[in-house]
């Protein structure tokens, strides 16, 4: 009896340690099922659950389902077994400097992207963001081109945008684009309440890539693409800290090398993607407008910097210096 009896006892520790061994991480975020963020990170969530036997799990949760994104990095700053697909700005609002990253008119393309994630000043930053809000950047990707499109305003210069309200993401980057820069007002708004506000005439115009713009259908309501090309939009995949450290080391370097294979799959799709999505917008009704003042737009760009008192000093000019090598 004592022999069935420990091991009996042996067999529950043992079933207990599985269980601990196991750990589960929700990622939410703000794309539909069928958007590219989805499918890749699924596919990764799928990879990283084979090569380490199911003790590391993702659970999809697209649409906003686990919050709108600033909920989401809210969550995993207080420790949550979450990750997620946001934008600079997101985690600016724990770390200011991360919102030089999606400063507007900043790159010429990928590579000038990559040169200043690869430098120093992003380094410092994530190990600011990991040991000040619990927040682990696994890896970048370019979420698209972001350009302006409008409900019934044609766009060719600054001063076409007076008087016009523009959805924005509720973060200060984004309020100054469309202040300095577009000379109209920004209406932050989450961006699963923008295709209403469209059909409603609540707000006059948006921003986003086109790819975002055919996930969500916005061209129903838009009449307009105006190619602005402001942003080239990185954004990084995002962990709890907390949840990460817990992993074993080599659960660490699966997650990683995963993560890396997503963001690059990510680039390429939305990169790629980004003609073929102005052409299928054109199919859909929408009227593309390129011939535009690019320069006057990208001049007013620069004074959006003093609008960042909290930036450490010199930032913009180190993230320059990186760029331009």
């Amino acid at each position: 009896m004592k022999t069935i009896l420990n091991l009996t006892v042996a067999g529950v520790a043992a079933m207990a340690g599985a269980a601990q061994a196991e750990t589960t991480i929700r990622f939410g975020h703000m794309n539909s099922p069928t958007h590219f963020v989805n499918t890749a990170i699924s596919s990764m969530a799928e990879a990283i659950s084979t090569r380490t036997d199911g003790e590391v799990v993702f659970e999809m949760f697209p649409s906003g389902q686990l919050g709108e994104t600033s909920q989401v990095v809210e969550q995993i700053a207080l420790g949550s077994d979450m990750a997620s697909q946001v934008g600079p700005g997101s985690i600016a609002n724990f770390v200011p400097d991360f919102d030089i990253i999606a400063f507007p008119f900043m790159y010429d393309g990928m590579e000038d992207a990559q040169r200043l994630l690869d430098s120093d000043v992003i380094a410092e930053l994530e190990a600011r963001a990991e040991a000040e809000a619990n927040i682990k950047v696994m890896c970048y990707f370019a979420f698209g081109i972001r350009d302006l499109y409008t409900r019934e305003t044609e766009v060719h210069a600054p001063e076409d945008m007076a008087g016009l309200s523009v959805r924005v993401q509720p973060v200060t980057m984004y309020t100054e684009l469309v202040k300095q820069v577009f000379g109209a007002a920004p209406t932050p708004m989450p961006w699963p309440d923008v295709y209403s506000a469209l059909a409603q005439g609540v707000i006059d115009a948006a921003e986003a890539p086109p790819a975002a713009i055919l996930d969500q259908r916005h061209y129903e309501s838009a009449r307009y693409l105006i190619q602005t090309n402001h942003i080239l939009d990185i954004s990084p995949i995002i962990i709890a800290a907390s949840t990460f450290n817990g992993l074993a080391e080599d659960q660490q370097a699966i997650v990683l090398e995963e993560a890396q294979v997503a963001c690059d799959e990510m680039t390429a799709a939305a990169l790629g993607g980004y003609e073929a999505g102005i052409e299928e917008l054109r199919a859909n009704g929408m009227t593309i407008i390129s011939d535009i003042d690019r320069a006057a737009f990208s001049a007013r760009a620069a004074g959006i910097a003093d609008s960042f008192p909290n930036w450490s000093e010199g930032l913009f000019e180190r993230a320059r210096a990186a760029i331009d090598g």
